[in-house]
């Protein structure tokens, strides 16, 4: 057992219609992306009941509305025009692209959350194609914006946990980010054998890492994921319906045995499809965390708290 309590952190990507606008995916989620609120109510529901303090990462662009981009300066990505594709401009429900009234929600809970960053219209910062010139106005517009909403963020979360410009990032006073999950294969972006492990993982039933924040060369902290929640629908469907629950709980009581951080993270959106199975599993990993934590084995934080206070 080691001396000091281990840490759960759970951070969460915020986006709704920003976060597949580019990926030719938008339609299949539309739905979901339709029926996010009721799943942000009932997390900060369950959140306050268990009194969990977590990190919303949110799509600035989300708290504006706008009526164009015409003067940005563009990402050179050979998948999409980026600004001419963006939800904003292209008629798609404002209803789920423009939506201060999740941040209501979350700010009027009984737990004092930390809202973290993820981006301004969800670029993606680690591709080839986003130039530094692209990466520091998406950065700085993002960070003008939470100001305007009286956030001072701290955190940083890369869409598609695609990771990049961290001497701009740095530049821009934010102190964390999370970093990809802890697992060998992870590290390598499309690698033909992620898929294959991942759902070896799940099958397997494996523990997940726990994890320790790492302090980089240009003065930022990293934190990096432990476990993803995976909706149940989708060709997860066909991985065995309690390894997430066995898994998370496994990861919970190393971090207990070791001190070190589980760091749990998902959208919510993806819990919106099969919502009351969804909640359940949060709500089954938030009450073995609470056990932990009346033992005095767990602490619950953000992600900014546990990258501050565990860091060398």
């Amino acid at each position: 057992m080691n001396d000091e309590p281990g840490l759960f952190v759970i951070s969460l990507d915020t986006e709704l219609a920003w976060g597949s606008f580019d990926t030719g995916e938008f339609s299949q989620h539309e739905t979901a992306y339709q029926n996010t609120r009721s799943v942000i109510q009932d997390l900060c529901s369950l959140f306050d009941a268990y009194n969990m303090p977590t990190t919303w990462a949110l799509v600035m662009h989300l708290l504006e509305d706008c009526d164009g981009h015409s003067q940005c300066p563009r990402p050179q990505f050979e998948w999409v025009n980026w600004y001419d594709e963006l939800p904003c401009i292209t008629g798609v429900d404002q209803n789920i692209w423009h939506t201060p009234d999740i941040l209501r929600m979350i700010e009027s809970t009984k737990v004092e959350h930390e809202i973290g960053l993820h981006g301004y219209t969800h670029m993606i910062l680690g591709d080839p194609g986003c130039t530094p010139e692209a990466a520091q106005y998406e950065i700085n517009k993002a960070i003008q914006i939470a100001n305007r909403w009286d956030i001072d963020p701290q955190t940083y979360i890369f869409p598609r946990n695609n990771i990049g410009h961290l001497d701009i990032l740095s530049k821009s006073g934010l102190s964390y980010y999370r970093g990809v999950d802890s697992y060998w294969y992870e590290k390598f972006s499309y690698s033909v054998v992620q898929k294959p492990m991942r759902f070896i993982d799940e099958t397997f039933k494996r523990a997940p890492p726990v994890v320790s924040p790492r302090r980089k060369e240009d003065g930022l902290v990293e934190l990096p994921g432990s476990q993803i929640l995976r909706p149940y629908n989708g060709p997860w469907k066909y991985s065995p319906k309690n390894s997430q629950l066995s898994r998370a709980k496994k990861g919970l009581s190393k971090a207990a045995r070791t001190g070190n951080i589980f760091h749990l993270w998902f959208h919510p959106f993806n819990l919106s499809l099969n919502k009351s199975n969804h909640l359940n599993l949060v709500n089954d990993i938030l009450a073995h965390a609470s056990q932990l934590r009346r033992d005095g084995q767990i602490e619950f934080c953000t992600l900014a708290e546990a990258a501050s206070r565990r860091v060398d």
